[in-house]
């Protein structure tokens, strides 16, 4: 894939996303953050009351839906941490065609054995094999479709009904706050909402157990960065995508960095007062609105999943983590 054919995908792009997507999307639900005490106002687009129980369902449900069924004749297949392994296999379920997930041993047990539930393989690699999957955009060893749930235009177009979901539940909405794991889910919703309400401040939150996309604006290009681990499964890269760069370096303001634990206190926040399951990377933006004390105006956090282990929630709840 060449980095300069990336593009932000258009207004007849976007709709014909949402027309593919008509059946198997949930148009989630809008509602304040209780709670919440500094300026402004803070809503959540619970994405995590996708029928997956996160977003994905958008990218990986566009790119499978307007594939060719000849291109999927050995089935499909992604590289995930968990999300778009999900939205993939749910979606193979429909199409009733053969899925493949390739996974790390520190992927999270609720969202592998949602992956086998709905019949798909699972496939567990060590990191650095399963992150060249990705930096490649596809496996040799697999003769199936690669689902590419960061880069491919359709899955773009897919994360762009966000954008435009919100903007009509929200006209006058400032800024948009988004967790960083690939870029896909910020460019694209960055970019429909450019469509319906150009101007909002669209910003990525990313926790300091991994911090690609504010090295990258740091240095002005994609490096690389350490990663620790922590019960953040869906954000945390070791660099971001090269062909990514230039779409985030438009679409994007700006980024905030978090600590771990503020991560887990926004977890514990969302369940307290708001009755709301989310995952670490799910909670990003939360966490970045509450550490930074709000923004002016009407701030909306995207709670990008709730799939999260019960034995992780349980400690985060209990103060363990």
């Amino acid at each position: 894939m060449n980095a300069n054919t990336l593009r932000p995908p258009t207004a007849d792009d976007i709709q014909a996303a949402a027309d593919a997507l008509g059946p198997y999307r949930v148009r989630t639900p809008l509602l304040r953050l209780n709670g919440y005490e500094g300026p402004g106002e803070v809503y959540l687009k619970l994405e995590n009351l996708q029928t997956i129980g996160a977003y994905k369902v958008r990218s990986i449900g566009n790119l499978l839906l307007n594939t060719d069924p000849a291109d999927l004749r050995h089935g499909a297949y992604t590289a995930s941490s968990g999300n778009a392994g999900l939205a993939l296999a749910w979606m193979a379920e429909k199409l009733g065609i053969p899925a493949r997930v390739y996974a790390t041993e520190s992927s999270p047990a609720a969202k592998l054995d949602a992956i086998r539930h709905c019949g798909a393989e699972v496939c567990l690699l060590d990191a650095e094999e399963w992150w060249h999957i990705i930096e490649d955009s596809g496996y040799a060893k697999d003769p199936g479709l690669y689902a590419d749930a960061v880069r491919d235009p359709l899955a773009l177009a897919g994360n762009a009904t966000i954008g435009v979901e919100i903007a009509g539940q929200l006209p006058d909405v400032d800024t948009v706050i988004l967790p960083f794991g690939g870029g896909g889910v910020a460019c694209g919703t960055a970019a429909g909402l450019n469509m319906v309400k150009p101007g909002v401040r669209v910003m990525v939150a990313e926790s300091d157990a991994a911090t690609p996309a504010s090295a990258a604006f740091a240095a002005g290009h994609p490096t690389e960065v350490p990663v620790t681990p922590s019960f953040i499964s869906g954000a945390g890269a070791p660099c971001v995508l090269k062909e990514m760069w230039p779409l985030i370096n438009e679409l994007v303001i700006e980024t905030r960095v978090v600590p771990v634990a503020a991560v887990a206190g926004a977890i514990r926040h969302l369940c307290r007062h708001n009755r709301v399951v989310a995952e670490g990377a799910g909670a990003l933006p939360v966490a970045a609105a509450l550490a930074d004390g709000g923004y002016e105006g009407k701030t909306v956090c995207v709670v990008t999943g709730g799939n999260i282990d019960a034995d992780v929630l349980a400690a985060i709840l209990n103060e363990e983590l």
